[in-house]
């Protein structure tokens, strides 16, 4: 439209001009006035003028009709780029949050780990304390067997006393030889079980408090994090096992 206007402006122009030529010559001709001819020049001119105002009128609607499709579009491609924003901001919030999650789940397996170590230690801590009993278990009954051998040894020393028997025969042998052989294996063993009942109650100490300080490390760690976590497991018992104490003379130590 811009490049062909000039062209047929000027093609225009010089067929005014031939015009306004032939009808001077014509005017002239015919013996009219050169004032009628240049009206009708000027009313030729006019007419030109009003169709390059058309024209241009008509080049600047369209204009003005592709200026507000434009803007109808960048209108479009900013509400477009709006809302590719707000995906964006919740795409990232929700890509910060999963990388959050996952810290705290690893945060978590952290702790749950710990807990199981924990709560491994104390369940094998219990059973070595319930193997250790049923070992001082044993000591007691072997003690108190050897309790009842030495009162069976002094009952009998007490009757040969009193019947005025000897306690060594002729030949240097005692009667009661074979209950003291007895009273000295039975003590042999019961110092046995003792000890060992002993070295179980230590190892099932050791053990415990192990796993004592485990689930301190569980719940210092589950503190250190934010947000609540389930709680740890405490133990069910108070358990302090305490080594038995050694019999003497057959004697089982009294209870406070």
């Amino acid at each position: 439209m811009k490049s062909s206007t000039p062209i047929l402006s000027w093609r225009f122009a010089l067929v005014v001009g031939l015009c306004s030529v032939a009808l001077d010559r014509g005017a002239m001709a015919q013996g009219e006035s050169p004032e009628n001819a240049q009206a009708l020049l000027q009313k030729v001119k006019r007419h030109d003028l009003d169709r390059q105002l058309a024209a241009k009128q008509t080049h600047l609607d369209r204009l003005a009709q592709d200026l507000t499709k434009e803007h109808k579009e960048a209108e479009v491609m900013q509400q477009s780029l709006g809302e590719t924003g707000n995906l964006l901001k919740a795409g990232g919030e929700a890509l910060e949050k999963l990388v959050n999650d996952k810290k705290r789940l690893e945060q978590v397996l952290e702790v749950t780990a710990l807990r199981i170590d924990a709560e491994r230690l104390k369940v094998d801590g219990l059973q070595l304390l319930a193997d250790a009993q049923t070992k001082a278990l044993n000591a007691l009954t072997k003690r108190a067997e050897t309790t009842e051998l030495r009162a069976n040894l002094g009952a009998a020393e007490l009757k040969l006393l009193s019947e005025n028997a000897p306690l060594v025969d002729s030949k240097g042998r005692s009667p009661l030889a074979d209950l003291r052989k007895k009273l000295n294996a039975s003590e042999t063993a019961a110092g046995n079980a003792e000890r060992t009942a002993r070295e179980a109650m230590r190892t099932a100490s050791s053990r415990l408090e192990q796993a004592d300080v485990a689930s301190v490390r569980a719940k210092r760690k589950a503190g250190s994090l934010e947000g609540d976590l389930p709680p740890i497991a405490e133990r069910p018992l108070d358990l302090d096992p305490k080594e038995p104490e050694p019999l003497k003379n057959g004697t089982a130590p009294k209870k406070e």
